[in-house]
């Protein structure tokens, strides 16, 4: 007998980097004639049901009826964003996702939420390693990822020894139209790249 969890998971998309590399703000960088923000919005409220935004930099963006959250303690990372997310929505899960990332894909999504089956965490795994902003964590990660911060330790791999992970090996849905759906934007010279594939 097949045992189906059923649980809520709300996005959450992470846009409070300092772009440090990228000299400017990501999230609002345009491709295709819309901000990059609103790219990832766009795909990502097709397999989910509710989203929202840790952001402690952006305001209402144009086209976005999304609410925008800041993070709960004072430190900016992507472990800060995910917590602050889990304990704003009440969600049994949240799907973590990041800002900058142009080629996401509703099948690889919803690929990963069928994958949930009572782990605290699933994740990909790739070659490149893991990929922790295209990821689901649980409530029960909460406690974690505030001990790790406390300590003063923001990597997201930190927490994995103490919680059930599923990795998720390389799939054919990880990638659309040949490009990974893992591609983020960091500099420039990657933007430019996400351009020229984008306009084919």
């Amino acid at each position: 007998m097949i045992k189906v969890f059923m649980v809520n998971v709300i996005g959450a998309i992470l846009a409070g980097g300092k772009s440090a590399r990228m000299g400017r703000d990501k999230a609002t960088l345009v491709l295709d004639n819309e901000p990059l923000i609103q790219r990832v919005y766009g795909v990502v409220r097709e397999a989910l049901n509710n989203t929202i935004v840790v952001s402690n930099n952006l305001k209402v963006m144009p086209g976005m009826n999304i609410p925008i959250i800041k993070d709960v303690v004072a430190v900016q990372s992507p472990l800060a964003g995910i917590a602050s997310a889990l304990m704003y929505t009440g969600a049994d899960y949240v799907f973590a996702l990041a800002c900058d990332m142009p080629f996401l894909s509703v099948n690889a999504i919803k690929y990963m939420l069928d994958n949930i089956s009572g782990q605290d965490i699933i994740i990909p795994e790739t070659e490149k390693g893991y990929e922790p902003l295209h990821a689901i964590y649980g409530r029960s990660c909460i406690s974690y990822m505030l001990t790790c911060i406390e300590r003063g330790r923001h990597r997201i791999a930190d927490i994995f020894p103490y919680l059930s992970v599923s990795m998720l090996k390389e799939s054919p849905l990880f990638f659309c139209d040949g490009v990974s759906v893992f591609t983020n934007i960091n500099t420039e010279e990657e933007f430019e790249k996400a351009l020229n594939i984008s306009r084919g």
